[in-house]
């Protein structure tokens, strides 16, 4: 018997004509008739308004941002501080008004882009990053996006082409821009608005010295309320440039999105599209993907406009599950690594419970998982009981709603999560372009392992990547049906206003009828109603010496599942024949293979013997096996390895904040092994 849930899903439809070389437009069925919206169904146009719509709708006395203070340097409160829209909204404004007074944020003119008030924001997630940001827009103030995990010349970059003159900048910071101000690299920064600046007043006064004009948010705030009650503000209008987000790309320097709040309103409409509205009298976010983050902003956009508290985490990520078990959130947003952490962390805490007990979860998980594949059921009030209730309390206890982006999710994985927490678990697809939000999956779809459809204010098509051998016309060879490929197109107002002094790039990026072209590669799923799973990149291919074009991405994404690989580096010298590969491995393989040998191999020691050549022959011969049983083409094999100590990282740089490779830094960060593999 088929599963009805499955026949009743209907991501997209078709509409328009097709042109050669692509498919048809695929538009949400409400829209396939009719215009794009362009307007939020709330009426709301800018973030201010969407920030003040809470205190003309009676919302002034909930609580707004939660915090955890701290106690010491090192150790904080085990409860949540909470800050009402109203006390929220008294900090906003004085801020505001502060930045006027004090003239932190003047006209800057920038080469062929024009005027911007502009005010960067250096910090990890906090409530002061909120304010910071509202403060800004309430008065047309750009914001400008500094993850707190960028390197030097990314930094140096971004403050060059932007003249910014203040930036909002933690403590934890202060070290890395006295270093580059020594080195006359900070461009024209000349305010820092420290926050805890008694956490590094040695960095606060050597900066000082170098002239940098030191304050707290404090003291803007008490200018503000002091000095600015009679200072004009100016709205925001819909056009208006709300951030500029830095990309993190794979790939040379990063690119300023200009992202306009029309961009990110329109896209808050995701959470009607879910059918999950969440309730401002029980549901709390726990925030902790960076709001540098174009996902995080859209999140906390639709958080604000429906007055949902937001509760930060405590700028730890090893710790997040210690805030969920004081914050008891029922919603949050994550990067696939985050859940597979939590995953490990069910299956760690399984092994210390007796065998009965494992049974019995085993035996719980099977029939859950039936009946999400067949029901669409997430609860289960016996097995709930007996097995999942002690394993919901890993985040809190109140979980019930999580969204995944940025890179795909082990399908097993993604709907174990859901059972074993009964949780709806989404996954989105978006790029800060786009303003992250054009494919989302529905909660109640069973299958997973694709992206879904377009929200009410985009439109999609493929257009064939020749180079590929993607096409529109494409049929899968095991069904026989239909199955187009090709790279993916996005058309809207959502869209980004263009890339900060790179109008090159920005028409490299959008065609002339206005169509973004993303770079990566889809295939439509016709029988699963036209979902969207992205299958390759259209970037960051090089040829090989006969002429094979590689994808890498590609093959890393199918070698993810393979025994041995943790994190891959796949690399190709196009005077060679074949790819090599830096590989750091799962730790578990690696001893269960020195054990078998008869090596007395443990967590401590297993790294010493990376360079057994039996242990590399059985890598590569898994390697071999598992790409000849998944479609990996025989060019498209990696013939050597070298297995890496170090962990991929955003903290060494190797990995962007979105979780990707940094290609272009490993390429020389593991130049000596790379070209040790060729020479051999």
């Amino acid at each position: 018997m088929g599963n009805t849930l499955i026949k009743d899903i209907q991501y997209g439809e078709f509409c328009g004509e097709k042109k050669e070389g692509e498919t048809q437009v695929v538009r949400h069925p409400t829209t396939v008739n009719g215009e794009l919206r362009t307007t939020m169904h709330l009426g709301l146009k800018t973030m201010w308004e969407a920030f003040e719509h809470n205190l003309k709708v009676g919302r002034a006395k909930q609580n707004f941002v939660g915090y955890r203070k701290k106690i010491s340097k090192t150790e904080l409160e085990n409860k949540y501080t909470w800050v009402t829209y109203e006390e929220g909204n008294r900090k906003i404004l004085n801020f505001c008004r502060g930045l006027n007074v004090l003239n932190l944020c003047p006209e800057i003119e920038i080469e062929n882009e024009g005027t911007y008030r502009l005010l960067g924001i250096y910090s990890k997630n906090r409530p002061e990053w909120l304010y910071s940001y509202f403060g800004a827009v309430r008065d047309s103030i750009t914001i400008v996006t500094v993850y707190d995990t960028l390197g030097d010349i990314a930094l140096e970059y971004i403050f060059t082409q932007t003249k910014i003159k203040t930036i909002v900048a933690e403590a934890k910071v202060l070290k890395k821009l006295l270093n580059l101000a020594k080195n006359g690299k900070t461009g024209q920064i000349q305010n820092l608005i420290v926050l805890d600046k008694n956490e590094d007043e040695e960095s606060c006064e050597e900066l000082k010295k170098l002239n940098f004009n030191i304050l707290t948010f404090e003291d803007v705030e008490k200018e503000g309320k002091e000095k600015g009650k009679d200072i004009e503000l100016h709205l925001p209008g819909p056009d208006t440039i709300s951030t500029i987000n830095y990309t993190s790309g794979t790939t040379g320097n990063p690119k300023g999105v200009k992202v306009s709040h029309n961009s990110i309103i329109l896209n808050t409409d995701v959470i009607e599209m879910l059918g999950l509205y969440l309730k401002e009298e029980s549901d709390i976010y726990l925030s902790f993907l960076p709001l540098a983050h174009i996902m995080e902003t859209l999140i906390m956009a639709v958080l604000v406009s429906r007055g949902i508290p937001i509760g930060f985490y405590n700028g730890d990520a090893k710790k997040l599950m210690e805030d969920a078990q004081i914050l008891h959130p029922t919603a949050m947003c994550g990067v696939p690594r985050i859940f597979q952490r939590v995953y490990e962390g069910i299956q760690d805490t399984l092994k210390k419970y007796p065998e009965f007990i494992r049974k019995m979860f085993q035996k719980g998980m099977e029939i859950k998982m039936k009946d999400l594949q067949e029901k669409g059921i997430l609860t289960n009030i016996f097995w709930d009981n007996i097995a999942f209730n002690h394993v919901k309390k890993f985040l809190g206890g109140r979980m019930r709603f999580m969204l995944i982006g940025s890179a795909p999710m082990d399908g097993y994985i993604l709907n174990y999560l859901r059972c074993a927490l009964s949780c709806e678990i989404v996954e989105g697809y978006g790029q800060t372009e786009d303003a992250a939000g054009i494919l989302l999956t529905k909660t109640w779809d069973p299958v997973s392992g694709h992206l879904g459809g377009p929200g009410y204010s985009t439109e999609l098509k493929l257009v064939d990547v020749p180079d590929l051998d993607y096409k529109s016309t494409d049929v899968d060879p095991e069904t026989g049906k239909w199955r187009p490929r090709g790279e993916l197109c996005v058309r809207g107002p959502i869209l980004f206003k263009g890339y900060l002094c790179l109008p090159d790039k920005t028409e490299e990026a959008v065609d002339k009828d206005g169509w973004l072209h993303s770079g990566d590669v889809a295939t439509i799923i016709p029988e699963h109603g036209n979902a969207f799973k992205i299958i390759d990149r259209v970037k960051n291919m090089f040829k090989l010496q006969q002429g094979e074009y590689i994808a890498p991405e590609k093959i890393e994404n199918k070698l993810s599942d393979c025994k041995y690989i943790n994190q891959l580096f796949i690399y190709g010298d196009s005077l060679q024949s074949y790819l090599v590969g830096i590989l750091y491995p799962k730790t578990k393989d690696v001893i269960d293979f020195l054990q078998k040998k008869g090596i007395n191999a443990t967590k401590d020691n297993y790294k010493d013997y990376f360079e057994d050549p039996d242990l590399i022959k059985d890598i590569l011969t898994e390697i071999d096996r598992f790409s000849r049983s998944n479609d990996i083409k025989g060019f498209e094999i990696v013939k050597k390895i070298y297995l890496t100590k170090e962990e991929f990282t955003i903290d060494n740089e190797l990995l962007t904040t979105t979780l990707k490779i940094r290609r272009h830094i490993a390429k020389k960060h593991f130049e000596k092994q790379i070209k040790a593999m060729y020479e051999k």
